[in-house]
């Protein structure tokens, strides 16, 4: 069997999103390693559309954010969504709300982070023919054995890596590497259509980024399905306009749905007869909400994306925990790679972190999903358990003001809007989730983590409250520097080394800028500093004194945050505080 003697640092499997961010992540570290995806072309495919805050923000890191808000979806388009019964003729428009940071919400997203959400679908660019077959751990060797099997080469070839990141979209390894999958699977069967029609000269409002369909007919949201725009943008009359429409299949195995039947199917919902569609691909998906037993599969090998967490689409936070997984991982990689046997408990410290992660926003976004027909159908009295007649007679009065049941369903459907505030405007679910295993001394205990969770102790989805306890995100706060003329703003977030804590002092001259290291990196904000507060947002959320510090780490997660009460900081002491930061001391 071919190989080489060369043994990587680090070996990627997979190239989608969470594997290609693993790779720049790397590449910006200055980290060999070796990326292998087994599709032969581009995929055509749209997924994941919506990228949130502290995914932009790893955007922002890896010098990509502008690339990736050119080609994102326009403002017009990216914030609204909308209930119809159907975009013909006899078709009405039930609600329609704006989402995503967008409208009411613009200035409440703003304040949470430097970078903004973007609406951009996922078709991926990967062209490597390389598909790994087996992963086998050799510790006494002190590394990992991949089995690659190239196109048109044989035999499969062998590879060696110190490390692993296992981003195949969930595919296989996980289950080849004996890990476990927890939660609920195969809830529901799902068809994807990626099509191309005229629709936004026959759409009533084209502003809707999303639409969702709730028909008596076919009994509800879920059954009914949804549409959704991916561009090109700005469409004119002379512009293919692609779009993505997501249904059951019905009595149909998913596996089996052709072509010319899902263009009837979008006809038939749409109730656009006459609507020419050419479809371009379809994909046929179980509704899973599961997650691994364990992120670290073995003591090399660590799973992210799919590979970790298979998260139902609703609110939009499978790709986005996916590469958070991996900027969690990757700078614990990068200190493991100079110091394997230190930094072991730093690289355990990815599954205690993440995987809470993978577990909740699964649940959360199954609760979306199910909150269509729960909620939003409950409200109009709807139900895939009644007839067509029985629904269009629940559904009758809510279009008809002299109805005496014409006020009671506007209200319910308000309420049912607010319900599904958990699906678009979630800033505490996208920006506000943290790690309460890097709490050491439990300081979020008695506020509820600044708000962050709800007396019931489940995360506070609807607002993002900033806060400086350890496990959370560092504030985000605009610094300038002093004197500069040009008044240009920088944000805390942009401060943050790649390769080095940093630590965040309110004042000069307390002694803080003696704990400059190789580890750690010193900012001055405030008096006699490096940086100007700019709106005082720093000095509000910072949670410490004049006298005190905010220590955060390359990820952007604050690890530790004190005072200098003594006057003459133990430089002893601090090291004890880092290697418990670091997990390296429990």
């Amino acid at each position: 069997m071919a190989g080489s003697s060369e043994i990587y640092p680090v070996a990627v499997i997979g190239g989608g999103p969470i594997g290609l961010s693993s790779s720049i992540l790397l590449s910006l570290r200055g980290i060999p390693h070796i990326l292998f995806e087994r599709r032969p072309s581009t995929s055509i495919h749209p997924k994941a559309c919506g990228i949130n805050q502290r995914t932009t923000e790893v955007f922002r890191k890896m010098g990509i954010e502008d690339a990736v808000y050119a080609v994102a979806g326009p403002p017009e388009i990216s914030g609204r969504t909308a209930w119809y019964t159907s975009l013909g003729s006899e078709g009405k428009e039930v609600a329609s709300r704006y989402g995503w940071g967008a409208g009411p919400y613009t200035e409440e997203f703003l304040k949470h982070s430097p970078s903004k959400y973007a609406i951009l679908p996922q078709i991926e660019a990967v062209k490597y023919r390389a598909e790994v077959m087996d992963v086998s751990e050799r510790e006494r060797d002190g590394y990992v054995v991949l089995k690659v099997r190239f196109a048109g080469k044989e035999p499969d070839e062998e590879v060696r890596a110190r490390f692993v990141i296992c981003a195949d979209g969930g595919r296989s390894f996980t289950d080849k590497l004996g890990v476990r999958w927890l939660g609920e699977k195969d809830i529901y069967n799902m068809v994807t259509a990626h099509f191309r029609a005229p629709l936004t000269k026959l759409h009533p409002d084209p502003r809707n980024f999303i639409t969702w369909f709730t028909h008596p007919d076919l009994g509800g949201s879920v059954k009914t399905g949804f549409l959704y725009q991916i561009g090109p943008w700005p469409a004119g009359p002379e512009t293919d306009e692609e779009w993505v429409f997501v249904c059951m299949p019905g009595g149909t195995d998913p596996e089996r749905f052709e072509p010319e039947a899902m263009a009837n199917r979008i006809r038939n919902t749409l109730q656009l007869p006459d609507l020419p569609i050419e479809v371009v691909s379809l994909s046929p998906w179980n509704v899973n909400a599961i997650y691994a037993e364990r992120y670290r599969a073995s003591k090399r090998v660590f799973l992210a994306g799919d590979a970790a967490h298979r998260i139902p689409p609703w609110g939009a936070l499978g790709m986005n925990s996916g590469i958070q997984d991996v900027a969690n991982l990757v700078w614990k990689l990068d200190l493991a790679l100079q110091d394997e046997q230190k930094y072991d408990k730093l690289l355990g410290s990815y599954d205690t972190e993440r995987r809470p992660i993978g577990e909740r926003v699964g649940r959360t976004s199954l609760r979306n999903l199910r909150s269509h027909s729960l909620v939003m159908d409950a409200a109009l009295g709807m139900s895939a358990g009644n007839t067509p007649e029985q629904n269009w007679a629940a559904l009758t009065p809510y279009f008809d003001p002299a109805h005496p049941e014409y006020a009671r369903k506007r209200a319910a459907v308000e309420r049912a809007l607010k319900t599904l505030d958990s699906e678009f405007k979630a800033p505490g679910a996208e920006v506000g989730w943290f790690y309460p295993s890097a709490d050491f001394d439990g300081e979020g205990a008695a506020s509820r983590h600044g708000g962050q969770l709800g007396e019931d102790g489940e995360l506070e989805t609807e607002f993002y409250y900033p806060s400086t306890i350890p496990g959370h995100h560092v504030p985000h706060a605009w610094l300038r520097e002093p004197g500069d003329p040009s008044d240009k703003k920088v944000a805390v977030f942009d401060l943050i080394p790649l390769r080095q804590m940093l630590l965040l002092v309110r004042r000069r001259g307390v002694g803080w800028e003696q704990l400059e290291s190789a580890l750690v990196h010193v900012e001055i904000v405030g008096e006699g500093g490096d940086w100007v507060d700019a709106d005082g947002d720093w000095a509000r959320q910072c949670g410490v004194g004049e006298e005190g510090a905010v220590l955060v780490r390359p990820d952007g997660i604050v690890a530790w945050r004190g005072e200098w009460t003594d006057g003459s900081k133990d430089v002893d002491q601090w090291g004890r505080v880092l290697d418990r930061v670091m997990y390296l001391a429990q």
